[in-house]
Order: C-alpha cells, then structure tokens, then sequence
C-alpha cells in the first residue's frame, strides 16, 4: 500500500505535451491529504480492530470463565441439594427410628408398670384375704372362747342353783350327822374358786 510520503514523492517524466505541473502538484497535495487522513483513520481503525479483538478475546475468555463458573455453581447447588435431600431423609429415618425406640420404650415401661400395678393389687388381695381370715378366725377364737367361758358359767350357775337348792338338804343332814358337812366341804369350796 502507498504510503503518504510515497505519493508526495513520486515524480513523473516530463513528455512534450504533458499535463500543467501545478495543477499536478495541487491535486497531489490534495490527493497526499486526503489519502494521510485515509492512511492514519485506517491505522487507527486497525489499532481499535486489534484492541478489540484483544477485548473480544477477553470478554470470551471471561464469557467461558462465566459458563464454567455456572456450571460448577450448578453442579455445587446439585450437590448442596442431594445432599440436602440425603440429610434429610437420613433425619427422617433417624426420627422414626428414635421415635418407635420411644413408642417401644414407653409400652416396655406402662407394661412394667401394669405388671408392678397387678403384683401389687394380687399382693393387696392376697393381703387383705390373709385378713380378713385372721379377723375370722380371731372371731371364731373369741367366740369360741366366749362360748367356752359361757359354757362354764351356765355350768357354775348351774352348780350354784343345785347347791342352792341341795344346802338346805344338806345342812338338815349336817345336823343330823355332824361328820358329812366336812366331806361336802370341799366340793363347796370348789364351786366358790370356780
């Protein structure tokens, strides 16, 4: 490509019928101008393409750098969910396990404690039958007993209504016969001690 300098340069040969040299030289003033702006807006262009390009590169990169960060944010947040759904189920299975060892716990306990409840009421019955056969055969002692010592003083009673009525007799034979009061004596003294 021509350089402005070249076209500033650039001579032409001399012919017998040439072209007027100013008019020449003007237009390749004009022309030299023209194609330096051209030149530098094209340098310029160039210098931007390529900044550009450099940018682009740097925009893809950042770009791919992006993409790939995404991806391991969706692959983390995949992760952080799986394993978010795994702790959770593992919880879940940890909570009915803790709870049916509770539930197992708690009927292991009220069994016991209905167990305990039943040896306590059979150990109150057997208890208060044990009692209540006591009382009863206290009872019957007593009784037995109180009919016993009813029965000897219906007997001493009885004893005393027959002496009663057998002292007169007695006595009138104790005068008759003063040696039968001292054999009678001692049955007398007994029924008194009696």
């Amino acid at each position: 490509m021509l350089t402005p300098l070249d076209i500033h340069n650039k001579e032409f040969k001399r012919s017998f019928r040439g072209y007027n040299e100013d008019e020449i030289d003007d237009f390749l003033d004009r022309v030299v101008n023209d194609y330096e702006k051209l030149f530098r807006e094209n340098d310029n262009l160039k210098e931007e393409l390529a900044r550009m390009k450099k940018d682009n590169a740097q925009y893809q990169k950042l770009e791919n750098n992006l993409k790939e960060t995404l991806l391991i944010a969706q692959k983390t947040a995949n992760e952080v969910t799986d394993t978010a759904k795994q702790h959770a189920e593992n919880l879940r299975e940890s909570t009915a396990k803790e709870c049916q060892n509770m539930r197992r716990d708690a009927e292991i306990s009220a069994r016991q404690m209905v167990e305990a409840a039943d040896h306590q009421v059979k150990s109150a019955t057997v208890e208060y039958c044990r009692l209540v056969e006591a009382k009863s055969q206290f009872l019957y002692q007593i009784k037995a007993a109180l009919e016993s010592e009813l029965a000897v003083l219906h007997d001493a009673i009885d004893r005393l209504s027959r002496q009663q009525t057998t002292a007169p007799q007695q006595e009138e034979k104790a005068e008759a016969n003063p040696a039968a009061p001292q054999e009678n004596a001692p049955a007398a003294d007994a029924v008194q001690k009696g």
